[in-house]
């Protein structure tokens, strides 16, 4: 399963529509469902967060392949605040 079944098996699964996701995320809705489609398939690490803290998991739980962990990792913003930082080595880890 890729990035964009995960996101949208558990999305389902918490009863959330794309739209009611991107509000309560913060991701636009648009690169929700391009993401879900398998239109993108390079989400950045913030967008990751955003959504794993909206639909209350951890941001591991989207990736089981380490090319996923590094195609994700390597979208990093070069300005990730240094708290952040815990978070991208807990997800490299896992």
């Amino acid at each position: 399963m890729d990035f964009g079944e995960r996101l949208k098996h558990l999305r389902e699964s918490k009863e959330l529509g794309v739209n009611q996701l991107a509000l309560k995320s913060g991701v636009n809705a648009s690169n929700i469902s391009r993401l879900e489609n398998g239109e993108r398939k390079d989400p950045t690490f913030k967008t990751v967060k955003k959504l794993a803290k909206a639909l209350g998991v951890s941001v591991s739980y989207f990736a089981d392949e380490p090319s996923e962990l590094l195609a994700i990792t390597a979208k990093l913003d070069k300005d990730v605040p240094i708290e952040e930082l815990g978070d991208i080595i807990d997800y490299i880890k896992k």
